[in-house]
């Protein structure tokens, strides 16, 4: 229904249920079988669904043993696998074969949906409400509420209730505006009843952050911080908010959502995560993607170990299609918003190096890459409207600066924990890498004179990362390059016994701007 919906559904496609991928098929009858993912208790295993004769399956995986048959035309069930077998135009006969692999469930090291901001001051804007629910750490003088005279309110709508424990402010940049005496209300469905009081709090001082315990902890979806009194007659304003259901907990005001992938061994650690965040102002609606090296419990999410972002994908604030595909070591999302097309990649590469070698070939893949300095929060560049080359599938990586790392959309995480950019073409040309950069083969040598195959159908090349040592490091998982010749969206394109989608460069539609994501 909106970007935060978008955002809950991903947590609930990674965690429900494990994953099946590696589809394949040898056999006489031309059926299908669709539909296949984990279940709630897969684990990593390799599934042989053997035909008995033209309706009946058995199925058997290599950890779990011998389990319920599956018959054709109804939907497969169970805790370890699921898929749907469906009868072709030729009737499966007995030994058609598929092989099907599985890992377990993804683990949600931290959910919050977050909270909306609204405000009796400024509400939008540089210095607006939303500002205070953006995961600061430190004051920040050019990012913050600034609200005027007080007496003003912060409200702060939850999508599900919950008992807030304890709360933290962190006041403003100068000393004497901070906030001095107010009230910590709950909505109860008819009246606002309070939570907590604080009287005359002078001593802050710049950008601090003082933390505040709730003696009776009460469950609700809206609350709001009532302050009626500044240290200053004249000016109020807030760095940030957080509001925990327990000590020294998750700030759940602020959308966060850190992912554990357990590896397509089942013995893996994978951690990635996502933000969402919105400015009404300048109308935008987007999610910061990021990787992390490690994960503690008690840090604040900007705080974990090896945190890489900066990378968005911009969305809407209504209804969005979308797709997402994940195995044990990734997760990609293709989001339409609109008539154009947002891409995201999270997790691991298939890599050309040993696990010995590069141990975590981890990436990120975005669809807007914003330079070096990041905007102000209302910059109407975080916007899906953005029509300049900082707005690119991540594998069409375009930078108006080689190697700055924050112009591409494409980033990849060396041996020694540092970040590297990745380069399909530089400023709209896909023939011109500079050979001391990262670049995204093929597309680095440009597509536009690629012809669909003799038979019509389509030739499938891995998105290649590669650099001037010379290395190359790895391909983005099921993700292949093509070309667009008489290629629409969302075409779906068959190899074997899997569809691959494909997907244009948010609107491009050029030869050179077309990649297809495996639905495996």
């Amino acid at each position: 229904s909106d970007y935060r919906d978008l955002l809950e559904r991903l947590n609930t496609f990674l965690t429900a249920t494990g994953s099946a991928f590696g589809l394949t098929y040898a056999g006489t009858g031309n059926g299908t079988l669709t539909g296949y993912k984990g279940g709630s208790a897969s684990v990593a295993e390799v599934f042989t669904i053997t035909a008995l004769n033209s309706t009946t399956f058995s199925v058997a995986g290599s950890v779990s043993g011998a389990l319920a048959n599956a018959t054709v035309g109804t939907p497969y069930t169970g805790t370890r696998v699921q898929f749907t077998l469906t009868g072709g135009g030729t009737a499966f006969v007995a030994g058609d074969v598929f092989v099907l692999n599985t890992a377990p469930r993804w683990t949600a090291r931290r959910q919050s949906r977050g909270a909306l901001v609204t405000s009796s001051g400024p509400s939008s804007g540089q210095y607006g409400c939303d500002n205070v629910i953006d995961g600061k750490a430190v004051g920040d003088s050019s990012r913050h509420w600034s609200a005027g005279a007080a007496p003003k309110t912060l409200q702060f709508d939850f999508t599900s209730a919950f008992a807030i424990a304890e709360y933290a402010i962190m006041g403003g940049y100068t000393q004497s505006y901070s906030p001095r005496t107010w009230t910590l209300e709950r909505w109860d469905g008819s009246a606002w009843q309070t939570l907590d009081t604080r009287t005359n709090i002078t001593n802050w001082a710049p950008g601090e952050t003082k933390v505040f315990t709730v003696s009776s902890p009460v469950s609700a979806a809206r609350v709001r911080l009532n302050i009626t009194v500044g240290n200053d007659a004249a000016s109020l304003n807030i760095n940030a908010v957080h509001l925990r259901a327990t000590a020294s907990g998750v700030d759940q005001a602020m959308s966060q959502y850190i992912w554990e992938g357990p590896g397509n061994d089942g013995n893996s650690a994978i951690l990635v995560g996502a933000h969402a965040f919105q400015r009404l102002d300048v109308d935008y609606y987007d999610w910061e993607l990021c990787a992390f090296s490690g994960f503690d419990a008690a840090l604040p999410f900007y705080s974990q170990p090896g945190y890489h972002g900066r990378l968005w994908l911009p969305l809407l604030n209504s209804s969005i299609p979308y797709w997402f595909v994940a195995d044990g070591r990734h997760v990609k999302v293709v989001a339409k918003v609109g008539t154009q097309y947002e891409t995201a990649y999270l997790g691991f590469l298939e890599p050309y190096f040993t696990p010995q070698q590069v141990p975590y070939p981890i990436a990120l893949g975005g669809s807007l890459a914003l330079g070096a300095t990041q905007p102000v929060w209302n910059d109407i560049g975080y916007r899906y409207s953005n029509a300049t080359n900082q707005h690119r599938a991540f594998t069409h990586s375009d930078g108006n600066t080689w190697n700055t790392l924050y112009y591409a959309q494409a980033h990849a995480r060396r041996l020694d924990g540092t970040w590297v950019p990745f380069f399909a073409s530089h400023t709209d040309s896909f023939t011109s890498p500079d050979i001391a950069q990262g670049w995204i083969w093929p597309l680095s040598e440009g597509m536009t004179n690629l012809e669909v195959c003799i038979d019509g159908s389509y030739a499938l090349f891995p998105a290649v990362l590669s650099d001037s040592t010379p290395n190359h490091w790895g391909q983005f998982s099921g993700v292949s390059l093509l070309t667009g010749q008489g290629l629409s969206a969302e075409t779906l394109i068959r190899v074997g016994a899997v569809d691959h989608l494909a997907v244009p460069n948010i609107t491009r539609i050029d030869r050179n701007d077309f990649l297809a994501v495996r639905l495996d």
